[in-house]
């Protein structure tokens, strides 16, 4: 149903004339096992965590949310990755708008939405965000055997 939707909207962008989000221009790391040393909080002491809202849904799903939609936005980029564990492991995804060192546009809302075999899971914002161009957003989920998540994130 996402790829689905996907490629409906990536469709209905170019024939709208705007340009396609491009995979290239979210930088992303896999879903990461992590323990207390290898954390991303552990290795970058001094970043502040800015939570994004949440809204838990019923089996565990999670939406996070920054910012809300604006007249003459579009989605800047869409991402889908997903991750089965052999046993309950804490884990990580950051992710980075725009990759290296390309320019953004502006802003002006970030969706991630989180299906995962675990009972919470946290979504930061730790450099930039809302009305910048550029964006990090760290994922995070303590003992889940299952870690799946699509992000947009939408500008002008």
């Amino acid at each position: 149903m996402s790829l689905v939707l996907c490629l409906v909207l990536g469709i209905l962008a170019s024939a709208s004339g705007q340009p396609n989000a491009r995979a290239s221009d979210l930088y992303y790391t896999d879903i990461t096992p992590v323990t207390d040393e290898t954390r991303y909080t552990t290795l970058n002491p001094d970043i502040q965590l800015n939570e994004m809202n949440k809204v838990k849904h019923s089996k565990g799903n999670i939406v996070f949310t920054a910012g809300e939609r604006a007249s003459g936005d579009r989605m800047i980029v869409n991402h889908f990755d997903g991750d089965s564990l052999t046993s309950a492991k804490d884990v990580e995804v950051l992710m980075s708008y725009p990759a290296g060192a390309s320019t953004g546009v502006t802003l002006t809302s970030i969706e991630v939405y989180v299906d995962m075999m675990a009972d919470d899971a946290g979504g930061y914002l730790t450099k930039g965000g809302i009305g910048q161009t550029h964006v990090e957003i760290l994922l995070t989920s303590n003992l889940t055997r299952s870690f799946v998540y699509e992000t947009f994130i939408y500008g002008y």
